[in-house]
């Protein structure tokens, strides 16, 4: 029985809306109560939206492949007017969407690492060059921003579990790069809960602590994922053979 993709391109859709309105309510929420970490939050959530559209088209090109097969296959078993010659060259110009497939896993996902990388580093280092700045705005409301990062870290580690959960199955193993930057997104989104909390009975150390670690693991995903790119280029590929993404992070993996 052939695995269909229609099922992991549903998920990469629904994770990539959920990405851009964590993205939305953390920033906005960041702007105003002035926590600067919460806008980070928000940021990170945009990096994982990159990796979710990446995933959904790749997985969406995969249903038209699949389905262009299956036509083309049911191509074959008719036998009426056309002659041998005729569905030879049918069948060639039926086949775009499988060679469409393979520009888009040779070339586009590569690029668009590169830029996913790129934005990583380029927003790591934004935020974390705001810090001292932002110690200067005042604050407001640690226990609704506490509310509201327990809620994404909650949605966010289910749909991590869900998407790694399917990833097992070796047609949809794209999907792990965005169930492992998901859960990256809910213990940090977890922990800056806790941070909030605590700051509300005037205990601020942590919440200190997660205004650099989210900058900082933006930075070092981002360059892990340009070294990957790097990598890749070397690498031997085999035909028939799984190629991880560069921004499949490994170290995001190993958790």
């Amino acid at each position: 029985m052939t695995v269909s993709s229609k099922r992991p391109e549903q998920v990469a859709w629904v994770a990539l809306v959920l990405s851009l309105v964590f993205f939305g309510i953390a920033f906005f929420l960041g702007r105003w109560s002035g926590f600067h970490a919460v806008s980070a939050a928000g940021w990170q959530s945009l990096a994982a939206a990159l990796i979710w559209l990446v995933l959904a088209i790749q997985f969406h090109q995969r249903s038209l492949a699949e389905q262009e097969k299956l036509d083309m296959t049911e191509l074959a078993r008719e036998k009426s007017s056309a002659t041998i010659f005729q569905k030879g060259e049918t069948a060639a110009l039926l086949a775009t969407a499988q060679r469409r497939l393979e520009v888009i896993e040779k070339w586009f996902i590569p690029v668009f690492a590169g830029l996913i990388a790129a934005y990583e580093i380029g927003i790591g280092v934004y935020l974390f060059k705001s810090i001292p700045k932002a110690a200067d705005v005042p604050t407001q409301q640690p226990l609704v921003c506490a509310i509201v990062a327990t809620a994404i870290a909650f949605v966010t580690f289910l749909m991590s579990r869900y998407a790694t959960g399917m990833a097992a199955e070796p047609r949809w193993k794209p999907l792990r790069a965005g169930g492992s930057f998901f859960l990256g997104v809910a213990l940090l989104c977890f922990v800056l809960a806790i941070a909030l909390a605590l700051l509300h009975f005037q205990i601020a150390p942590l919440l200190k602590i997660v205004s650099y670690a989210i900058p900082i693991l933006l930075i070092v995903l981002g360059v892990e994922t340009a070294l990957n790119i790097i990598f890749d280029i070397y690498r031997p590929r085999l035909k028939g053979q799984y190629s991880r993404a560069a921004f499949d992070s490994r170290l995001l993996g190993t958790i």
